[in-house]
């Protein structure tokens, strides 16, 4: 009932406030009549009512509905058959049907194959919007009856979104959890491909935009394609600017936020049409729904385009950090655009400044669904740009100078990267070559239309240079001189210092500088990349001075004078360049690959390596290979019983790649060779892939650069970048937030220096205003500052139970109990207090996090003092989900390394995690219970294990669970406290289960008393026992006659004759109670047949046999 009144009831609330017509079952009860929900029988997913009514409204001409009955019969028909494709596949094939879907004729104009309108996207209040809860759907075909989503929303009859309301009770502590696996669950995402189990109903899901789970506090949404690591919350309530406050709880939370922000009709008509796409991700189609900050801009961008009456006022930055999505909305914008009615006819140009992003920013591009013309050379900027086509182009910014006819001086060339074939080499800003960059002459207009919308990617780069300095995009802005110009940044110039920042060159309004802003610390906090770790490597780091890390290399970054870079050469015996000394790298390469193998391979991510030069990275190379193979053939000589197995089969498999780019015909031969082992093993690409023994090639572990993939290069699975090369300013920044994205199991991003940047980090960080340096700064943290959240998190844990009276906590799990009769008093109490369900669910989330700490620490010894602590909470979790039967209780969320440790813990002391609570019937259960040692413990695991037998089981005789159900209470109620008996008494309930209704039971006696318990509330009178009885004989009898065939349950038709059959038997009983309740009775006797057809079809062979 919580549930209800805290989660679905306000949501239910809310909805209709915003417009939703509300059709509200009862929570208590299954629906029985569908009539309720405007159908004609609970498998009716589109509702066909609705759909009707929709489809004649909209289609209107003259007054009149040009599409005849039949035709609208074939459009429901045609938008609830969608094949024997996927689900996913019949999901994007329904998002094209809603978009242009046609019928044969025009019976009104005569029109031939005509556009019907399914949604009006246009004009969102011409839809119907109906919400209603509980929406039952029937799976005779399913493990279980129907399934009974708690809220779902239709426009015009189609089910767009499915909601799941959670609350804590006896049987989760972890809500968010349980609502997302129920989702799944519904839409039978569960089960492996290929499994005939089926648990829910895919149909409800083929015209799905959002799945959301919420338990108020907390509500998340995702797609057809989202895991629980990929819903996400939604924090706007754009375009509103009020909160919606809910009646009965007086809050907003952030249930109410994602409600207003993501289903008020006008906002989900715009998600549907303008937000959602369908891309590839790796080998993976996943359907992909705008995060909120992409939503917010390109509807900011769309506002300020239709108000502003100059170039300068429709232009703007947008200030999204890396990794937060900028491709994806500059692509939501484009698909707007076109489907507005007086920005449609814009021509769009989108620019960056470098090969390889043009290839990533033209792919991404593509998902606009728009044919994207690519601009050559300066001449095709002249001749393809000058009209009023509405296009969409992708061009460089080094178009936009005189003479560019693929005849590129070479000090651009070096700039571009010289090799097309080759992956480019990265590059600096314009501002960074004004040694080499000539001044430009003007390049000219090209068009001087206000209806060009000019996109820039990374735009601090192509700022102007300077004081009276030309600029290509100065060139850019002087070709277009009235179009709307766009920056999107990551890392745009703001200080104070700076003459020129990013905003001023795109726009003139300094009260309003950035029309969108999503900085590091928002991406982090929504999961949308991660918190980066630094770990100083050099002499003079603040972390090693505290806490002795065990390397430190020189500073080769600060100023030194001859005398310490003599004593550095000397010290690595180096000639040249000291960065590139084979003692010095060989060094390093001890250390990192040792830190690789210690923290980051044992959750099976990679690692990229920076360095100075070419010639440093094929030493790298040569000596990361080298300390792979001395660690192996270590680990080789170890005794058998002592050996990491897996690990050793881990280290063998790895590799080190060089990626660098060309130096033109008179390069190395060992630069070639490189270049060519690279190219034939598809190095960057397989990188990006995930270990796979069975393909040599993704054992790619490490990628070895020095002036390619640093910026724009996208790899989720890179976790550490160890750095070994000087950089500067945008260029650092944004280089070591490659290692911040998002990949399943990854918590954190690190970033190893090898160098001594964090005075370059500091002059980096000048670039951004005192507010702006400290929300980078608290991304980009030392691994020492998680110290404090490790021992806060450590904390909490301990307080959560002094704060229940178990004062030994911290002795218990610091093992300094001495005596064995401590020990486990200490620990019965942590248990007992675990009962506890909103107990439970504290203990389980501080547990997840203080194991999060500990697997961003280990293995450093500065995590040391909490292993103990941590395999003892391990135990507790443990012995707690055995308990409660709490399969919700589990160390997911905590990273691979720690989980392998505590799962190594259990196992000795047999307690495998991985093997799901000791069931009620199992064999082992008595000695299970046994164990105990005391009855309060064994009565305490009966109980729950009891409980936890009735709820999954009742579905096969509901009225036989019950009134188990009921004997359990009524044991706990009479006995108290007095634990023995409660125990012997539980004893004897249990084996009541087991036996059940006995072998002197008949096959209709789970149906005979399921009637009695719906129609007669529990109790009837002999004479209508005996009615119930006969009817019971009559009706198994009809089952058996029409389930006694292929695949009975999947064929609808059949079910709906079986159900009328049923019905006017109780119709014609003339038993009052089953006439007026023969509706619902039906339905569940069906299901309970479902269930028990087996029994059905025996009963039939043994009369058959009499």
């Amino acid at each position: 009932m919580s549930e209800y009144l805290f989660v679905e009831k306000p949501l239910l609330n809310q909805l209709a406030a915003m417009g939703w017509q509300v059709i509200e079952h009862s929570s208590s009860v299954i629906p029985n009549d569908p009539r309720i929900s405007y159908r004609k029988h609970f498998r009716e997913c589109v509702i066909q009512r609705e759909f009707a009514k929709a489809i004649s409204t909209l289609n209107i001409i003259d007054g009149q509905c040009w599409l005849t009955d039949a035709q609208i019969d074939g459009l429901y028909e045609d938008f609830t058959d969608f094949g024997v494709k996927s689900l996913l596949e019949n999901n994007q094939e329904f998002m094209e049907r809603i978009k242009k879907w046609q019928v044969d004729e025009n019976t009104v104009t005569g029109e031939q194959n005509p556009t019907v309108k399914i949604i009006d996207f246009d004009n969102w209040k011409a839809n119907r919007f109906v919400a209603i809860n509980q929406f039952r759907i029937d799976t005779p075909a399913g493990v279980k009856g129907c399934i009974v989503p708690d809220v779902v929303l239709f426009v015009n009859g189609l089910p767009l979104v499915v909601i799941e309301c959670k609350d804590v009770n006896s049987f989760t502590s972890d809500p968010m959890n349980q609502s997302i696996e129920q989702l799944r669950r519904y839409a039978d995402l569960r089960e492996p491909e290929g499994s005939q189990l089926i648990e829910g109903e895919e149909k409800l899901f083929y015209t799905n935009q959002l799945m959301i789970g919420t338990y108020g506090d907390n509500a998340k949404f995702g797609t057809v394609t989202s895991t629980e690591e990929y819903y996400f919350n939604w924090k706007t309530i754009y375009p509103d600017d009020t909160p919606y406050l809910d009646p009965t709880t007086g809050k907003h939370r952030k249930q109410e936020t994602l409600v207003q922000g993501m289903l008020h009709p006008r906002n989900l008509i715009d998600i549907t049409n303008n937000f959602t796409l369908f891309m590839d991700a790796g080998k993976q189609r996943i359907k992909v729904v705008a995060r909120y900050q992409q939503y917010r801009a390109v509807n900011k961008i769309i506002l300020r385009i239709r108000t502003g009456e100059t170039s300068d006022e429709r232009s703007g930055v947008v200030w999204h950090t890396q990794g937060s999505g900028k491709s994806l909305t500059m692509v939501f914008l484009v698909r707007k655009m076109r489907s507005t009615e007086d920005l449609k006819d814009y021509k769009v140009l989108m620019v960056n400044d470098r090969r390889d992003l043009d290839r990533q920013l033209g792919e991404t591009a593509d998902l606009t669904g728009e044919k994207v013309y690519r601009i050559s050379s300066s001449d095709e900027v002249k001749t393809e740009l000058c009209d009023d086509r509405s296009t969409l182009n992708m061009v460089m910014v080094h178009k936009f100078r005189e003479a560019d006819n693929g005849n590129t001086p070479d000090y651009l060339n070096e700039a571009l990267g010289k090799s097309v074939a080759e992956p480019s080499s990265e590059y600096s800003s314009e501002a960074d070559k004004d040694n080499v960059v000539k001044l430009f002459e003007s390049f000219g207009e090209v068009n001087p239309s206000n209806k060009v919308l000019i996109m820039i990617d990374e735009a601090h780069r192509t700022q102007k240079t300077g004081q009276d300095k030309a600029s290509l995009s100065d060139n850019m802005f002087d070709a277009f001189p009235n179009a709307t110009r766009l920056a999107f940044t990551g890392t745009p110039l703001i200080a104070d210092h700076h003459n020129d920042p990013t905003w001023k060159r795109f726009s003139n309004n300094p009260d309003e500088p950035y029309i969108d802003e999503y900085k590091l610390q928002d991406a982090v906090d929504d999961g949308a990349t991660l918190q980066i770790l630094y770990e100083g490597k050099t002499a003079d780091s603040a972390i090693y001075d505290k806490h002795g890390f065990d390397t430190k290399f020189e500073n080769l970054f600060k100023d030194r004078t001859e005398e310490e870079i003599a004593a550095i050469r000397k010290k690595y015996g180096a000639t040249g360049d000291i960065l590139e000394a084979e003692d010095r790298i060989e060094e390093i390469s001890n250390d990192l690959v040792k830190h690789y193998i210690q923290k980051v391979l044992p959750s099976g991510y990679k690692a990229q390596v920076v360095c100075s030069s070419k010639q440093a990275a094929l030493h790298y190379q040569t000596f990361i290979r080298k300390t792979l193979n001395d660690w192996a053939e270590e680990e080789k000589q170890k005794p058998a019983e002592e050996q990491d197995k897996e690990l050793l089969r881990q280290v063998e498999y790895l590799d080190a790649m060089v990626v660098i780019s060309s130096d033109g015909t008179n390069e190395k031969a060992s630069f070639v060779a490189a270049r060519n082992e690279s190219r034939k093993r598809d190095a960057v690409e397989n990188f990006k892939k995930k270990f796979d023994f069975d393909k040599p090639d993704t054992g790619i572990g490490f990628l070895i650069v020095c002036d390619m993939l640093l910026t724009g290069f996208d790899a989720p699975i890179e976790q550490v970048m160890y750095i070994d090369k000087k950089l500067k300013e945008h260029n650092l920044l944004q280089t070591i937030a490659r290692v911040n994205r998002t990949y399943p199991g990854k918590t954190v991003g690190y970033v190893v220096d090898y160098i001594g940047l964090t005075e370059n980090l500091k002059e980096a960080l000048s670039l951004y205003s005192g507010k702006d340096q400290k929300d980078i700064l608290d991304t980009f943290k030392s691994v020492e500052s998680e110290m404090p959240v490790l021992q806060s998190r450590y904390r909490q844990l301990i307080q959560l139970f002094e704060d229940k009276d178990i004062s030994q906590i911290e002795s218990l799990v610091q093992q300094k109990l001495i005596s064995d009769i401590e020990r486990y008093k200490a620990t019965e109490s942590v248990i007992q207090t675990l009962a506890d369900v909103k107990t439970r669910d504290s203990f389980n989330v501080y547990l997840k996090k203080f194991m999060q700490s500990m697997d961003i620490i280990l293995p450093n010894k500065l995590a040391h003092p909490y292993k103990i602590p941590m395999y003892q909470f391990s135990h507790l979790q443990a012995k707690a989900r055995e308990r409660y039967k709490d399969d919700s209780i589990n160390i997911t969320g905590a990273g691979e390394k720690v989980r392998k440790l505590v799962s190594e813990h259990l196992i000795s002391l047999g307690i495998n995690p991985k093997v799901p609570p000791v069931e009620l019937f199992s064999d082992k259960f008595i000695t299970t219970l046994k164990e105990h040692k005391d009855d309060r413990a064994a009565a305490s695991e009966m109980e729950h294990a009891i409980r936890k037998h009735c709820k999954v089981n009742e579905a096969d005789d509901p009225a036989m669970y019950k009134r188990f159900s009921e004997k359990l209470d009524d044991i706990l109620k009479k006995y108290n406290e007095q634990w023995d008996q409660m125990l012997l008494h539980l004893e004897t309930l249990r084996e009541e289960i087991d036996e059940g209704r006995g072998d002197d039971s008949s096959a209709g006696d789970p149906f005979t008393d399921l009637i009695i318990e719906l129609a007669f509330d529990g109790s009837c009178q002999p004479s209508e026992m005996e009615a119930v009885k006969s009817i019971v004989e009559q009706i198994l009898e009809i089952m058996a006659n029409k389930i006694e065939g292929l695949n009975f349950w999947d064929r609808p038709n059949m079910v709906d004759e079986l159900e009328g059959k049923i019905q006017e038997v109780f119709i014609l009983s003339a038993v009052p109670a089953l006439e007026e309740s023969f509706e619902l009775v039906t339905t569940e006797l069906l299901n309970l047949a479902k269930r028990r057809e087996l029994d059905i079809l025996s009963n039939r062979k043994q009369q058959d046999g009499n």
